[in-house]
């Protein structure tokens, strides 16, 4: 598929901006790069943790000298774009206690205090959280959708939506997420449902307005309390997310 292909959705018209299905024997460099390796919540993100194998992506998820380490990966100054059409194909082999996987944009000025998220923000289009035990029962284990402006000390603000999932989320089942960016909303699709289960329409403002600069994608993973009992997580590990294709379609 080349970057001209034309796709019709929501009664527009897009046209392919970006697109890699995974099918070499390494990450990109044109496309990707790896995040920096840091302590990121209670883990650290590691460059072998990021790799290509069978066709796939893979945000790796493992234990290394007792420490937790997992991927990343971003299109930081080798692609971004202002609102579109964002879609991925991935499956998470497993689920696993305090361990979440995300599928985000990034802008660099997203600690631009003002204005709200209109000239800067993080849109976080998924985030699967596996056990967030500050809900109830039932309620634990959703995609997590949102975005984050003002930066992240004390202006930090965010809002988010939850949709539930369960068990047959994970293993071998894939899925297929589209994100639709415009002036006016976000909305988010899983698989074949006509429904969103993410939609800011009419909503915007609680989201701090619709971010109106180019963002970057990133495809992570990551430890935290936020997922569960993270001291739980080796238990289940290795453990991988596996990233089929990513696709971005900017609308005519």
């Amino acid at each position: 598929m080349g970057t001209d292909e034309k796709i019709e959705f929501n009664g527009k018209t897009y046209t392919c901006t970006f697109y890699d299905d995974f099918n070499g024997t390494k990450i990109n460099s044109q496309r990707w790069e790896r995040c920096p390796e840091y302590a990121r919540q209670k883990g650290f993100w590691k460059n072998d943790c990021s790799y290509v194998e069978g066709g796939n992506l893979v945000i790796a998820a493992k234990t290394e000298n007792s420490k937790f380490c997992a991927g990343a990966v971003r299109t930081r100054k080798k692609f971004s774009q202002n609102k579109g059409l964002y879609q991925i194909r991935f499956r998470i082999d497993r689920k696993t206690e305090g361990l979440w996987y995300a599928f985000w944009l990034m802008s660099d000025n997203v600690s631009k205090i003002g204005n709200g998220a209109v000239d800067g923000g993080e849109i976080d289009i998924f985030e699967v959280v596996p056990n967030d035990k500050n809900r109830d029962p039932g309620q634990r284990n959703y995609l997590n959708s949102a975005v984050h402006w003002d930066g992240y000390g004390s202006d930090h603000q965010s809002k988010s939506s939850q949709k539930i999932i369960d068990s047959s989320f994970y293993g071998n089942s894939w899925h297929i997420v589209t994100f639709e960016w415009t002036d006016d909303y976000y909305k988010a699709y899983l698989d074949n449902e006509t429904e969103p289960y993410w939609n800011t329409e009419g909503k915007a403002q609680e989201y701090g307005g619709i971010v109106n600069v180019e963002n970057y994608i990133k495809l992570t993973a990551e430890f935290g309390d936020w997922g569960g009992d993270v001291t739980k997580s080796s238990e289940s590990l290795p453990a991988a997310m596996y990233v089929d294709w990513v696709k971005v379609y900017k609308q005519e």
